[in-house]
């Protein structure tokens, strides 16, 4: 089985840049599952690096909306923004399903931060609120780690009917796993490229980059670096 054809994937992140190994994830998850709509959404304050210096909202969302304008498909909101202190993924979600109810909608989360769930805000409300879709990590196995004290249940394959795996989690809801390739680009070396005077060509979307040599972002250090 497949996500339904109303359905859309909620994609967040801090995106301090949003770079081209988020955005191909974003394309890649929407033709793997063939979904009509991925919603990228910047966090305001990621409740687990409460300590990390993030680059203003506004510049970061700017990023996001340049890096996405014209892409079928492809949607920014400002969620998480808007409402302010620690970004907790339930309200998010919640947030959406309100606005939207007619709306199947799947959460996009890491591998790593999916085995580490039990420490996020309502983690099992979340778990029951939507569909998950797994992104790989550099390295790891196919079969994803299972959260300690979360059942997840392989489904048959011969319910499948695009390229990858699906399991079943303890209170019904579904976890995707598309078979998606890794780019293995991190936001925090294209900051300390930018701040060195190297080239970041070909790992930003041409958009990011030039709003970032335009407003001059990343030329301070970490710890000057505005919330």
């Amino acid at each position: 089985m497949e996500p339904s054809r109303t359905a859309a994937a909620l994609y967040g992140g801090t995106f301090d840049p949003f770079h081209n190994g988020h955005l191909r994830m974003a394309l890649e998850v929407k033709e793997a599952l063939g979904l009509p709509r991925v919603v990228l959404f910047p966090s305001h304050r990621p409740p687990h690096k409460p300590r990390q210096p993030l680059t203003e909202d506004r510049h970061r969302l700017a990023m996001v909306a340049a890096a996405v304008a014209g892409l079928q498909g492809m949607e920014v909101s400002d969620v998480e923004i808007r409402r302010g202190g620690a970004s907790y993924s339930l309200l998010t979600v919640m947030e959406f399903r309100r606005d939207e109810p007619s709306t199947e909608f799947l959460f996009v989360i890491g591998a790593d931060a999916f085995a580490e769930i039990p420490t996020w805000y309502r983690y099992e409300e979340l778990l029951r609120a939507c569909d998950f879709v797994l992104l790989p990590r550099p390295g790891a196995g196919d079969e994803p780690v299972s959260p300690a004290g979360v059942r997840i249940e392989k489904e048959e394959p011969h319910c499948y009917s695009w390229e990858g795996k699906s399991y079943r989690i303890a209170g019904g809801r579904r976890l995707f796993c598309p078979s998606l390739p890794v780019l293995e680009i991190s936001s925090s070396s294209i900051r300390e490229k930018v701040r060195t005077g190297k080239r970041i060509r070909g790992l930003v979307p041409p958009e990011v980059e030039r709003y970032i040599f335009d407003h001059g972002l990343y030329l301070e250090t970490e710890e000057g670096r505005r919330q």
